[in-house]
């Protein structure tokens, strides 16, 4: 697998949607503490689904 390093969630979803073919799967997985950038785990799962969708939205 690939791991990739990016500045930002937003940044990890645009690299991770170049990168990946139809039937991928794409795995968030944090390495470091968000600190400020999110509320808590929720908040950053619920935003990266929401960049994927939007991303995706047919």
């Amino acid at each position: 697998p690939k791991v990739l390093r990016e500045r930002s969630l937003e940044e990890a979803v645009a690299t991770a949607a170049g990168l990946a073919r139809r039937g991928s799967v794409v795995l968030l997985s944090p390495a470091y503490k968000s600190f400020d950038m999110f509320r808590d785990f929720e908040d950053r799962g619920n935003q990266f689904k929401d960049l994927v969708r939007r991303r995706f939205a047919a």
